[in-house]
């Protein structure tokens, strides 16, 4: 059976909240000690973000694939997430999406496409088999943009909310349990803080 290699985490990885792989994605921006941290920006983090998530990806992605990232590879996931990012802040929040990050989304989707390939059979029956010739760092990012499709169109059962707690970025599954913050530790944070506003508002 082949095992994958063991994921070594560089420096300030994001937290990884079992969200849905789009929310997952967005998410990859977070906040360290009041500062927003890219999670992608290295291909360190980047390859180390796509090992921790790949049992979720229905692309395989061996280690050679994940191992010969670059930078190029990297900065074109940043320019998918921070559409992406955008596009789920403008669902959440009921705005007009810009129309570039639409199309970034759009041009992610039609990468890596699989077509049909017939076959026959030795019994003479045909069949067919899905192929693609795109490399699997082109075809993951195909397949988040699928999935982010699939929120934003309402087919895919998520309901996309953005944490309301202080100092909090991410989105969460509404859906997923009917929570009202993307962790327990972000309602504590909520409860604390509501509950140091009453009682300065009566002090």
């Amino acid at each position: 059976m082949f095992l994958h290699a063991p994921v070594t985490a560089p420096a300030d990885v994001p937290p990884l909240n079992g969200e849905p792989l789009p929310l997952e994605f967005v998410n990859t921006v977070f906040p360290v000690r009041g500062t927003l941290r890219d999670g992608l920006r290295t291909p360190e983090h980047l390859i180390w973000w796509l090992r921790s998530c790949r049992g979720r990806l229905a692309t395989d992605l061996p280690d050679d694939a994940l191992n010969g990232i670059t930078p190029t590879d990297t900065h074109c996931f940043i320019l998918l997430r921070d559409a992406a990012h955008r596009l789920v802040s403008a669902y959440v929040h009921e705005r007009e999406p810009d129309g570039w990050d639409v199309a970034q989304i759009n041009r992610a989707s039609s990468m890596g496409r699989p077509w049909p390939l017939l076959r026959w059979e030795a019994d003479g029956t045909p069949s067919s088999v899905e192929v693609s010739i795109t490399p699997p760092v082109l075809a993951v990012q195909a397949e988040i943009a699928h999935a982010l499709i699939r929120v934003l169109d309402g087919t895919s059962g998520l309901e996309p909310r953005a944490c309301p707690a202080p100092g909090c970025v991410f989105f969460f599954d509404h859906a997923r349990s009917r929570r009202e913050w993307c962790s327990t530790g972000c309602g504590n944070r909520a409860r604390a803080a509501r509950h140091y506003a009453r009682h300065h508002r009566t002090a």
